[in-house]
Formats: structure tokens, C-alpha cells, sequence
């Protein structure tokens, strides 16, 4: 006889080179802010993809991370792709927050 648990644990164990969701989301906000930089200072993307690649080293490294593992986490959640819009949305909002506490410290500094 087999018994197995009907308990509502559904979450998948991640391979070891995949970030949660959670720890993926903010490494994506400072890459698209980063680019969002670097596109407004050059619009043309020949122009700056190497500074941008070398930039964003220093990102991977600030969240204790490589590349590769970015790289493994973002195809790996591509094959989710309601999970990867889940966690692209939450990078937008995070970004909206952001820029939302931004301009009102701005307003403040006016006032």
C-alpha cells in the first residue's frame, strides 16, 4: 500500500543555478534601470551594448549573483511564462514606486 500526502504543497524545487522569484525581481529592476540610462545617453543600442554588459557585472555582483545564474533564472522562468510576466509586472511596479518616491522628493525639495 502506498500512501501519499493530498496536503496542498505545490512548489516545485528550483534548480540550484535558478533565483527565487522573489530574489530575481530586483536584480531586473536595476538591469532595466540601468539600460533606461544608457538608452537615454546613447538611443542607439550599438552604441552602448558593451558599457551596458559591463555595467550590469557589477549589478550581478551587487545581488551576490553571476550571469549565467541570470541568465538560467530568466530561462528557466521563460518556460513559465505566466510566472516570468508575474515577476516582470512586480519589477514594474517596483520601478513605478521608485520614481513615484523619487518625484515626490523632488516636489518636496520645491516646495
Amino acid at each position: 500500500m502506498l500512501l501519499l500526502s493530498c496536503g496542498g504543497d505545490t512548489t516545485e524545487e528550483l534548480p540550484l543555478d535558478v533565483l527565487e522569484r522573489e530574489a530575481l525581481i530586483p536584480v531586473i529592476v536595476d538591469l532595466q534601470i540601468l539600460e533606461s540610462h544608457f538608452q537615454r545617453q546613447f538611443a542607439r543600442v550599438d552604441l552602448y551594448r558593451d558599457a551596458l554588459d559591463s555595467s550590469s557585472l557589477s549589478i550581478f555582483e551587487d545581488h551576490g549573483i553571476t550571469k549565467d545564474k541570470f541568465s538560467n533564472s530568466i530561462n528557466y522562468y521563460a518556460t513559465q511564462p505566466d510566472t516570468l510576466f508575474i515577476i516582470y509586472e512586480a519589477a514594474l511596479d517596483s520601478i513605478k514606486f521608485r520614481m513615484n518616491a523619487s518625484t515626490g522628493a523632488d516636489l518636496a525639495e520645491i516646495e
